[in-house]
């Protein structure tokens, strides 16, 4: 529960850079005080907002966040199971679920933590690693952001927290569950759990 918490803050809170000579930690500085100001905003926190308030959260998450490169770290050496039909199917459903799964989180859970900005390092001018800390009740829990920039614009494609990774954290059940299904039952099983989701959304709706 901690850790699910964590990464939907870091993840989903950015907006992408507009500038070529933007910092990245600059942009997730920004990012963070304006998404942390709309999940504040009261005129989001209504029933009949949820919805609004959802698609405002994924539009920001489309944005800032590599979902192709993130999945296809996630698949790790298992891709070469995939055919390229089958890669690309996948990329595309995974990267659905993951952001319905999180940001349906950071919309039940988000309760006023804080995130510390400590350094950032970037690397041959295209990978930067962010280093910050969040406040979470009394802690303060160490998470990494690993940003890729490509055509002028920073994304993230993987968070570690508290020395955990969220790309070596899939990677390891998708190799588990490659021993036991297909590629195509794989694709099958994460569009399953994302229906579960929309299904999940649905209950947590009170009825008017």
């Amino acid at each position: 529960m901690r850790k699910t918490i964590l990464i939907l803050i870091v993840m989903f809170i950015s907006t992408p850079s507009l500038a070529q000579d933007d910092q990245p930690i600059k942009i997730l500085q920004e990012s963070v005080d304006k998404t942390i100001s709309i999940l504040k905003d009261p005129r989001y926190h209504g029933t009949a907002q949820r919805d609004a308030l959802q698609q405002k959260l994924e539009e920001i998450a489309q944005q800032v966040f590599d979902f192709t490169k993130f999945s296809m770290l996630a698949l790790g050496f298992s891709r070469r199971n995939f055919n390229s039909q089958q890669r690309k199917e996948f990329t595309d459903v995974f990267s659905r679920f993951l952001a319905k799964y999180y940001i349906s989180r950071l919309q039940e859970k988000y309760s006023d933590e804080k995130v510390i900005f400590l350094s950032q390092d970037i690397f041959a001018n295209s990978r930067a690693l962010i280093k910050t800390k969040v406040l979470w009740h009394d802690l303060k829990i160490p998470v990494d952001i690993w940003m890729l920039k490509r055509n002028g614009t920073w994304k993230a494609y993987n968070v570690v927290v508290s020395g955990v990774s969220a790309v070596l954290n899939y990677r390891a059940q998708f190799r588990k569950l490659l021993l036991k299904k297909s590629p195509a039952q794989i694709i099958e099983l994460v569009k399953s759990r994302m229906e579960q989701e929309g299904e999940k959304d649905k209950k947590n709706v009170p009825t008017m």
